[in-house]
């Protein structure tokens, strides 16, 4: 455990067990600080780890290099319920490759410049920015949506009009701000 790398990833009840650097990239192994997880299906904590496996998620980077985590996917059995269900963690959504704020940080950075451009900076393909902006584009608007002002007119959450956004296409082409 080292304190000041918990202390710079910032996540609840995670800690850094081991750090290694590569050519260029930084490789952070990191260690759940609880042994038990609550069943998604009815709520019940559970502490029966079934089985768990490691994935890498790209994080923002750290001192210029870009970040990646190793992250123990774990899948607990819920006796209350009788199923099998994998652990979910604040900082990540099931089945991405990249951390919540990195997937943001990338759909702030193509609205300042181009996909391209980001592509380029990230070391990321073009399809892979495009497909974390479209996400993000998509989960903003679900969320602008949801926004109202009580009189049934949408607003977002800086309270703009949700009909002002512009369409997604014309977003990509141009590289516009969607604020």
């Amino acid at each position: 455990m080292d304190i000041h790398l918990d202390t710079l990833l910032n996540f609840p009840d995670v800690t850094v067990e081991s750090c290694t650097q590569e050519v260029g990239n930084v490789f952070l192994k990191l260690h759940f600080l609880k042994d038990s997880s609550v069943c998604p299906h009815c709520n019940q904590l559970s502490d029966n780890l079934h089985q768990t496996r490691s994935t890498l998620l790209r994080d923002l980077s750290i001192f210029g290099q870009a970040t990646y985590l190793k992250v123990p996917r774990r899948q607990f059995y819920c006796q209350q319920c009788k199923t099998h269900f994998t652990e979910v963690l604040s900082f990540m959504e099931s089945g991405r490759q990249y951390t919540r704020r990195y997937e943001e940080y990338i759909y702030q950075q193509v609205q300042l410049s181009t996909i391209q451009q980001v592509s380029r900076v990230e070391e990321l393909t073009f399809d892979r920015v495009e497909g974390i902006f479209n996400h993000q584009y998509q989960l903003k608007k679900k969320t602008r949506g949801a926004a109202s002002n009580g009189s049934g007119l949408t607003k977002s959450v800086n309270g703009k009009d949700i009909s002002s956004l512009p369409p997604l296409s014309a977003t990509l082409k141009l590289g516009n701000s969607l604020k």
